[in-house]
């Protein structure tokens, strides 16, 4: 009896994920999308306010030999 009424449960939690799902992968992409924004906010904060003028130079630098390099091969 048990095994019956949680089989009928996943029965019906999965009728209601599958007319829900465009509800779903809607939510998914939002929360992923806010995610990013607030990951690149983040980022442009440390880049700019925490990082010293000497190791943004360092960066840049590095960003470049990697180029040449990716180009190179």
């Amino acid at each position: 009896m048990k095994k019956g009424l949680f089989y009928f449960v996943l029965i019906i939690a999965f009728i209601g994920l599958i007319t829900n799902l465009d509800n779903v992968f809607n939510m998914i992409f939002n929360m992923a999308l806010s995610l990013v924004i607030i990951g690149l906010i983040l980022y442009a904060i440390y880049y700019y306010f925490l990082l010293s003028e000497d190791e943004r130079k360092y960066r840049r630098a590095l960003r470049k030999t990697k180029r040449k390099r990716k180009f190179r091969e």
